[in-house]
């Protein structure tokens, strides 16, 4: 696995593939925390495709704090991962954050491009 400091921050970063792209970015929370969220969406290029269901996990330091995950959307995909839930704490500044997702569509399987970033 790469080294926390080698990989890009998660704020504007952006995944591309050839049907579409996965971001993820970093959010300022109500109570004034700067990285109090992590906003992560996908999206798929081929319009007729993107309805459906998708299932996701969302990773921590290459484990997972909850999920797997999944939801039947007729857009995009787009999630937010809180920093705290229920009195705990689910990252910290310099732990890797990466999701997993797929969506079948048809005779097509949309998996998301490998993806890891540095949470700021």
């Amino acid at each position: 696995m790469a080294r926390a400091q080698s990989l890009p921050t998660c704020q504007n970063y952006v995944v591309n593939a050839q049907w579409g792209k996965l971001t993820v970015d970093t959010r300022r929370s109500n109570d004034g925390d700067p990285i109090g969220v992590i906003s992560w969406a996908w999206f798929i290029n081929v319009h007729a495709d993107v309805p459906g269901r998708y299932d996701w996990t969302v990773f921590i330091n290459s484990t997972a704090p909850e999920g797997p995950q999944w939801n039947v959307k007729d857009d995009n995909l787009h999630s937010a991962f809180r920093r705290y839930r229920d009195g705990v704490t689910r990252y910290n500044s310099g732990d890797v954050f990466h999701v997993e997702a797929a969506h079948a569509a048809g005779r097509n399987l949309y998996v998301t491009p490998l993806n890891r970033c540095r949470i700021p």
